[in-house]
């Protein structure tokens, strides 16, 4: 379907039949949430599609597939994406809706981007979020994060200088659960002005 010509689904069909769903953008962030948690119930995968589906299919095989087709805002990526390298990135996850929500929020709410208040905001469908989400300008802080964390630190590309100072950034913005010892001590360092560049050279 074509993202101009055609209205974001507000169903996903299963077996021949279309069952409606929860497409606004905090229903998928919900079912994200809950998909993430390890839980060994047999009733918890259902509770994770009902995040989304109002009526859960028979076939929950085929109802997955189909959720991840929406999740994915129906893309089906088959151009050969270049190399890291090429981009001057590495592997690194670039964001994560749980630790960077607030970055979210504050992009979304600037009056220079859309002045939006997704708190008080009735809908918004998942796809026209993700759209808006891929277009944030770069001088948002959530775009600055996302460049510290993706940034390739051994390019030649970089002097020491450069090195050095996104290896700190991508320390301290660094997605984890839960920091150990020498990351809390860099966490304190910025945030209390020292140079964290003393730490990560121990």
């Amino acid at each position: 379907m074509g993202f101009l010509t055609e209205v974001p689904p507000k169903g996903l069909w299963v077996d021949d039949m279309e069952y409606p769903i929860h497409a606004d953008f905090r229903a998928v962030l919900k079912y994200n949430e809950m998909i993430d948690v390890d839980s060994q119930r047999p009733e918890y995968i259902q509770e994770c599609l009902q995040c989304v589906y109002k009526t859960l299919p028979e076939n929950l095989d085929e109802a997955i597939q189909q959720l991840n087709w929406f999740v994915s805002c129906g893309k089906v990526d088959v151009r050969k994406r270049p190399a890291n390298k090429i981009l001057g990135i590495n592997s690194n996850t670039p964001f994560d809706f749980g630790v960077d929500g607030e970055l979210i929020y504050s992009a979304f709410r600037r009056r220079d981007v859309y002045g939006i208040d997704l708190h008080a905001i009735k809908y918004l469908h998942w796809w026209e979020f993700m759209a808006m989400l891929n277009d944030i300008p770069d001088n948002t802080q959530l775009s600055r994060v996302m460049e510290y964390r993706v940034i390739d630190t051994t390019s030649n590309h970089l002097s020491k200088e450069q090195k050095n100072y996104y290896q700190a950034m991508q320390r301290y913005y660094k997605i984890r659960m839960a920091p150990d010892k020498q990351d809390e001590e860099l966490v304190k360092a910025l945030k209390e002005g020292r140079d964290p560049l003393l730490l990560l050279s121990r």
